[in-house]
C-alpha cells in the first residue's frame, strides 16, 4: 500500500502536534507493510482556486494555474493508494492550507456525471469522478483546547467530501498538554493507539473501536486542563 500524508500544518517539524500524530500512525502503517510519504504543504506553491471551471470545461481534469498543484501535488494524490489529511484545528474548522489544497482537487470531478437519482443510501463523494481511481482518505487532525466536540464541524466536512473514501477520522483534542511532564503516563497511551491505528487502517481498513478510545481518551478532567490553560495565557 503506497500512503501519501499531507501535512498542512505550519508550525516547523519540532514543535507541530499535528506532525507527532501523524508520524506516529504513519509508522503503524509501516509496521503492517505500507510504504509512506510526507508532504508539507507549507512548501509548496498552490494558488487559490480561480472559480474559472477552466478544469471542468476548456481544460477538462486539469487546472489552468501553472503552481505545484497543477504539476505534481494532484497527481500524486491520485497515484496513492490512501491519502492522510493532516490539519491542526485552530478556528472551528480544517486550516485554510488545507482548504486551499482541497478546492484545487476541483478537477477530478466531473459534472457531466452528476447524477441525481433518490433512494441511495449509500454514502458515497459529495460530486462525481472523472477519473476511475480515487484514493482512500484517513482524516487526521489535533485541537489545543480540551474539548472533543471542537471537530464538530471539521469531522461532516470530510465526510460530505468523501463519503465512502474516508476509511478513519483520527481527532485528537488537548495537543497543547501533549509535553506537559504530569499527563505523559496518559499520552504513552495515546501515542500507541495511534500506531495502533495506522496497523489497523492498513490490515482492516478501518480503526477499532478499542483503539478509538484508548486515541481520545482525556488526558484529565476538563477542569483540570483548563486551569492550566488559564495559567499559560498572559493575563
Amino acid at each position: 500500500m503506497q500512503i501519501l500524508a499531507l501535512n498542512s500544518s505550519p508550525r516547523d517539524n519540532q514543535t507541530s502536534k499535528t506532525e507527532l500524530i501523524l508520524q506516529k500512525f504513519l509508522a503503524g502503517t509501516r509496521q503492517a507493510g505500507a510504504t509512506t510519504e510526507t508532504i508539507y504543504l507549507r512548501d509548496h506553491r498552490i494558488e487559490h482556486c480561480l472559480g474559472c471551471f477552466s478544469c471542468w470545461t476548456n481544460t477538462p481534469g486539469r487546472c489552468i494555474q501553472d503552481d505545484d498543484m497543477t504539476n505534481e501535488l494532484i497527481d500524486r494524490f491520485l497515484a496513492a493508494d490512501l491519502v492522510v489529511l493532516a490539519t491542526p484545528l485552530y478556528f472551528g474548522n480544517i486550516n485554510a492550507r488545507l482548504k486551499v489544497f482541497l478546492e484545487r482537487t476541483l478537477p477530478i470531478y466531473d459534472p457531466a456525471k452528476f447524477d441525481f437519482s433518490q433512494g441511495s443510501d449509500e454514502p458515497k463523494a459529495i460530486l462525481p469522478l472523472r477519473f476511475e481511481r480515487h484514493p482512500r482518505i484517513v482524516a487526521l487532525s489535533v485541537c489545543g483546547f480540551p474539548d472533543p466536540e471542537s471537530f464538530k464541524l471539521l469531522c461532516p466536512t470530510m465526510q460530505m467530501i468523501y463519503g465512502s473514501y474516508l476509511v478513519a477520522e483520527i481527532y485528537r483534542d488537548s495537543s497543547e498538554f501533549m509535553d506537559v511532564p504530569q499527563f505523559q503516563p496518559q499520552m504513552e497511551q495515546v501515542l500507541a493507539a495511534t500506531v495502533r491505528a495506522g496497523v489497523e487502517v492498513v490490515q482492516q481498513g478501518r480503526v477499532g473501536e478499542n483503539t478509538m478510545a484508548n486515541l481520545t481518551q482525556p488526558l484529565a478532567p476538563a477542569a483540570e486542563l483548563i486551569a492550566i490553560m488559564q495559567q499559560t495565557w498572559p493575563q
